[in-house]
């Protein structure tokens, strides 16, 4: 589906309603976690349920857990996210999911980028004293993850505050205050709006017997043209029929003429233009 969120396959889990597990391949876990939660904040939007479901633990016995090292029998995988609802409801959340989640992702490289800006200015000297290149990278990338974080828990707030930045202190501190400006500058992220061609898509896919009928229509009104057409064609031919000398007349000399009917004395004869 899209370099953020993978959809394996879309079930139909009862009539009329119809399932969906979503996977979240992101490097990272703490990404791939940003990623389920601004899944699971869209579900309630756009009228599907959502669950996280549970990945069992393969090492965990009642051994493990009680005289072992103390295994768990297993957590909740924020890699996964099952989803449910109808065609329709399901359809418009998965595309609306895709376009969200690249936004989303788009807001939190432009507050890099203002990280990268403040890095190069004057104001920051006094805190880069004592970093490094490497610690450096290590502190943009745990930035950008906060900001990530940030405008999740801001997905569906409606009006959000633009805090102003604090120059005592450093921009890797004060990611609520970015993310609230690229939020701002960037007119923040519609969580409703999706696109009518590909929601047909979905539905293409998950009624498979719509999707033929449709076929099916659009074929017998071809046929039903292409019949009336060609009930068409005699009439057409006989009409020309009338006017044989048309025919004769335009092979005069091999040169295009130009004939009308002329009627004298009562009989009809043919004049050229040429």
């Amino acid at each position: 589906m899209s370099a953020h969120v993978e959809v394996p396959s879309v079930v139909e889990w009862s009539p009329g309603r119809f399932t969906v597990e979503l996977v979240f391949p992101a490097g990272s876990k703490g990404r791939a976690q940003q990623h389920h939660d601004v899944a699971w904040a869209l579900a309630g939007v756009h009228g599907v349920e959502a669950s996280t479901p549970w990945r069992v633990n393969p090492r965990w016995s009642v051994y493990e857990e009680n005289w072992g090292n103390g295994e768990r029998y297993g957590w909740q995988d924020v890699r996964r996210l099952s989803v449910v609802g109808s065609a329709r409801a399901l359809a418009g959340y998965l595309v609306a999911l895709e376009r969200v989640l690249g936004e989303v992702e788009a807001l939190a490289t432009r507050a890099v980028r203002v990280f990268g800006q403040w890095r190069r200015s004057i104001a920051a000297e006094a805190f880069l004293e004592w970093e490094d290149a490497s610690t450096m990278r290590t502190r943009g990338r745990v930035f950008r993850a906060d900001v990530l974080r940030a405008l999740v828990r801001g997905l569906g707030a409606g009006e959000r505050g633009v805090a102003a930045r604090d120059a005592s202190r450093p921009l890797w501190e004060q990611y609520e205050a970015v993310a609230g400006e690229v939020w701002a500058e960037g007119g923040g992220v519609d969580l409703v709006a999706v696109d009518e061609r590909l929601v047909a898509a979905w539905l293409l896919r998950m009624l498979p017997e719509a999707g033929r009928q449709a076929v099916e229509e659009a074929e017998r009104v071809v046929s039903v043209e292409a019949g009336r057409v060609g009930a068409e064609r005699p009439f057409v031919g006989a009409q020309l029929e009338l006017f044989p000398e048309v025919e004769r007349s335009g092979r005069h000399g091999g040169a295009a003429v130009v004939v009308w009917p002329v009627v004298t004395a009562g009989r009809r004869v043919f004049a050229s233009a040429a």
